[in-house]
């Protein structure tokens, strides 16, 4: 991956620009329905195209993805040390790809979305597992870092196993637009503007 044109710092930037926008514009898409219910309704069904506020859902999926595709490419040059760095920060990519293809494949397109989605939780919880390691290495991350993802990872999979689908998506995106914010937070006080 030729990642020389995009610094660390663009990657954190992006990566909390990403985050404020999907959480903003799902507060607001959800005021918008006047029906959703947090925990109880998923959040795909925010975006379908027959409810207020789905244009918002949607392009806040697709915002989020671009902005975490470029927070991926960010967080690829500071782990690329390690293979499992660079195949961890790709993966991520990959999930970030996905969840910009939920928000151009609402919910009421029916396979394209649920695969869309499901790819979107799996390759995310194997992108974060997999940078676990180069992260507790990391100078950057350190520690620190790693145990925020290994925390963040455990109480999404926790949720899944404890909670109803539509509560366990609901903290899995909450647990990743914390992991993206804190590790964005991380990476800029590292890579500070000249």
């Amino acid at each position: 991956m030729n990642t020389k044109f995009l610094s660390p710092r663009v990657g954190a930037i992006s990566g909390l620009i990403g985050s404020v926008t999907f959480i903003v514009l799902w507060i607001a898409a959800a005021f918008q329905n006047g029906n959703w219910v947090l925990g109880e309704m998923t959040l795909s069904e925010l975006g379908d195209r027959s409810r207020p506020g789905a244009a918002l859902f949607n392009g806040a999926a697709i915002i989020a993805g671009i902005m975490m595709v470029i927070f991926s490419v960010g967080l690829y040059r500071i782990l690329s040390t390690s293979a499992a760095g660079r195949l961890g920060t790709t993966t991520m990519g990959l999930a970030s790809v996905m969840l910009i293809g939920v928000g151009v494949f609402p919910i009421n397109t029916g396979l394209p979305h649920e695969v869309l989605s499901l790819a979107f939780f799996m390759l995310a919880a194997i992108a974060m597992t997999l940078i676990i390691v180069p992260a507790w290495k990391n100078h950057v991350l350190y520690h620190s870092g790693a145990l925020l993802t290994a925390v963040l990872l455990i109480v999404a999979l926790a949720g899944t196993a404890m909670l109803s689908f539509p509560a366990a998506e609901t903290l899995a995106v909450v647990c990743l637009l914390l992991w993206t914010t804190l590790i964005s937070i991380r990476m800029l006080w590292h890579h500070r503007a000249p």
